[in-house]
């Protein structure tokens, strides 16, 4: 309504204009007074459409408030979704997210609880002449585990194709927080930073459908020194699937050879495996994760080794997730590659995972 009265007032003053220089011309003295006449009776009525204008140009808007209800519904619960493979690994153009983002990669978990059935007092390699003796003989049983794992993006759709170039860094932790004895030491932490290319696939039917295919290098230690020191050098290739809102990724490696007489553990492979299944099911809010990790040895003089980690989260409050985590097998940490242990640890996860 307001721009419809502007734009009136506009139009009659403009022709009030027109109208009184078309009087000007007029020679004659009274035929031009009378023109003038005409032009001020004429522009009286004029004067009620201004103050319309000025009454409207004050008339302010009104505020209505929304109902709690619909405020409620328009902002984004906080509530624990797993991520879709399609989305974690960015395998569609509009799920791409760009280079040098820092997101999760596995599980970011602290564990307060954490209780394995025996506890490696001996460690050994298969290069020592003697096992370790006497270590951490205040060690116990119970202690507690946390883990960061990033992951960013170096090169996303390198040379003009869709294949990504990633980063990443995990870091897992065995923390004595309860031998006050000893000064609470940290038992053992594992450091792996690895590099690798995603290549986005899509194939197979929707009930187990090809989606990604990486190529990488990992290098995995543990920083310390001989007798303790353990470390290895892996190539790999992974293929991710889908089955519904289900996720599989196979991932066998091969080890990079080194020096006889600076490899720590060459047999790394015949304990902690030469490949690992990854299943990832989320239902409802929660999700389960099993981990199956084996040295693809048959009909040989090396018996055939597994391992087993099964996870679960469950929310607990907003974006803070309860953590489940129990494990059989070799392989527990590097510390212990060859030592056969099980346990449960519970805490909490701090990122959305699998």
């Amino acid at each position: 309504m307001k721009p419809l009265l502007y734009s009136l007032a506009f139009f009659a003053t403009a022709t009030q204009a027109a109208d009184l220089a078309q009087c000007q011309t007029i020679a004659e003295d009274s035929a031009r007074l009378a023109c003038y006449d005409h032009l001020a009776a004429s522009a009286t009525p004029a004067a009620p459409a201004v103050e319309i204008v000025a009454e409207q140009s004050s008339v302010q808007p009104l505020s209505v408030a929304a109902p709690a209800d619909v405020i409620a519904q328009a902002e984004p619960a906080l509530v624990y979704q797993a991520e879709t493979m399609a989305l974690r690994w960015e395998l569609d153009a509009d799920a791409q997210d760009g280079v040098f983002n820092i997101k999760p990669y596995q599980p970011v978990y602290i564990l307060p609880f954490s209780i394995r059935e025996h506890v490696n007092r001996s460690p050994c390699s298969s290069v020592m002449r003697t096992c370790a003796q006497n270590v951490g003989d205040g060690y116990k049983k119970y202690e507690a585990k946390f883990q960061l794992s990033f992951k960013t993006k170096f090169w996303q759709d390198i040379l003009g194709s869709d294949i990504d170039l990633w980063g990443a860094y995990t870091q897992q932790s065995y923390w004595q927080v309860y031998d006050v004895e000893n000064s609470a030491p940290f038992r053992t932490t594992d450091y792996k930073p690895e590099m690798w290319a995603t290549i986005p696939v899509d194939l197979g039917p929707d009930w187990l459908k090809l989606r990604m295919i990486n190529l990488g290098f990992a290098h995995q230690s543990n920083g310390q020194s001989d007798p303790l020191s353990r470390s290895w050098n892996r190539l790999y290739a992974s293929v991710g699937l889908t089955s519904g809102d289900a996720s599989i990724i196979v991932k066998p490696w091969w080890r990079v050879t080194e020096k006889p007489e600076k490899d720590d553990n060459p047999d790394m492979e015949d304990y902690a495996g030469r490949m690992e299944t990854l299943i990832s099911v989320p239902w409802q809010d929660h999700v389960f994760a099993l981990t199956w990790r084996n040295n693809l040895r048959f009909n040989s003089s090396v018996p055939n080794r597994s391992s087993w980690q099964l996870e679960w989260a469950f929310p607990l409050l907003g974006r803070l997730h309860g953590y489940v985590q129990a494990f059989d097998g070799y392989g527990d940490s590097m510390h212990d590659y060859n030592f056969k242990n099980r346990g449960v640890a519970l805490g909490v996860s701090l990122v959305n995972w699998h």
